[in-house]
């Protein structure tokens, strides 16, 4: 190739970079990733990536992770942008000083109590027993806690084990321990496996009894690192119609939303879409999911401030 075309070449590229960068380079979307958990609040998520809702704004990458910590350790080291967790999660690392910002509340009932061979018609027919609950310190610790004061059991009589809750199940099952408080799916798999398993207690129907008939517990939200949702914010807002919308078509294709389970989570299709009916997968308006998140906050205050970092974060917490 001759002097000429070679600087002829040149200029084409620069004029073409500067009219539309993103059709010269091909692929120079920017790459956005997400962080989750095996739960049903990352379906919507998993549903934009699929259908290709943002395809022409970034490229989507969806990380599934159990592992909260490491989670807030990337978005502390801005080596990812989003994290699907425990809304108190997100709360502690706000009030400990990592910056990011809550997009939504999506799952507000998820959990329930199982107890083996036996119905707990009170919360007093736990003392003398075990019970299984994922962790110290945490939302069903906390909730657990709370249901037998408020319901005037003897906490002392009731001896709480922790174990990750896919070991406390199979410890359920085994007859090791005689209750145990788990989310969905696990519910319905160990309905199905355990022949004297008895769903005794609803915990949101528990939290409803003692908040005026709302059983909305806000659980699991979404999570944006500050300076990225500062510096993009057409895209978050983007995003956060894409999830309203990703959200609606799970609600409306339970059959197809189970398979994207099984297919990014390997959890099994018909288990999952079963186990929907036992989940609230909602958006609320802002204002609303504020006042059930501070009532939220206010009660684990009593018992667990830690759990949040030691106080309710201020309004900056919510994007």
């Amino acid at each position: 190739m001759n002097k000429k075309r070679v600087t002829l070449v040149g200029i084409l590229t620069v004029l073409l970079l500067a009219v539309n960068p993103l059709s010269a380079l091909g692929s120079a979307l920017p790459k956005v990733t997400i962080q989750s958990p095996a739960t049903v609040g990352a379906l919507p998520l998993i549903w934009i990536k699929e259908s290709g809702f943002l395809d022409d704004q970034v490229d989507l990458d969806i990380l599934v992770s159990p592992d909260h910590q490491r989670g807030l350790a990337l978005i502390a080291q801005n080596e990812i942008e989003l994290l699907v967790t425990g809304v108190n999660v997100g709360a502690k690392a706000y009030n400990k000083g990592i910056d990011l910002r809550l997009v939504n509340v999506n799952i507000w009932g998820i959990d329930y109590l199982l107890t083996g061979g036996f119905e707990a018609r009170t919360w007093s027919d736990l003392e003398g027993k075990t019970l299984s609950l994922p962790l110290q310190g945490g939302p069903l610790d906390f909730l657990a806690r709370y249901f037998l004061l408020e319901n005037g059991a003897d906490e002392s009589k009731v001896k709480i084990v922790y174990q990750a809750s896919n070991n406390g199940a199979r410890s359920f099952q085994l007859g090791s321990v005689d209750a145990i408080i788990l989310p969905e799916p696990l519910v319905t798999i160990t309905l199905k496996n355990y022949a004297d398993a008895v769903l005794s207690f609803d915990l949101q129907a528990e939290w409803a009894k003692l908040h005026d008939g709302d059983d909305r517990i806000p659980f699991v939200g979404l999570f944006v690192r500050g300076d990225f949702a500062t510096q993009n914010s057409d895209l978050i807002a983007a995003l956060e119609e894409g999830y309203r919308q990703g959200l609606e078509w799970v609600k409306a294709n339970p059959t197809e939303a189970a398979v994207l389970a099984g297919e990014y989570f390997g959890q099994p299709p018909a288990i999952v879409q079963e186990s929907f009916g036992r989940i609230n997968l909602n958006l609320y308006p802002e204002n609303e999911t504020k006042m059930l998140i501070e009532r939220y906050f206010t009660e684990i205050m009593r018992f667990y401030p830690e759990m949040i970092g030691g106080q309710l974060p201020d309004a900056d917490f919510y994007l």
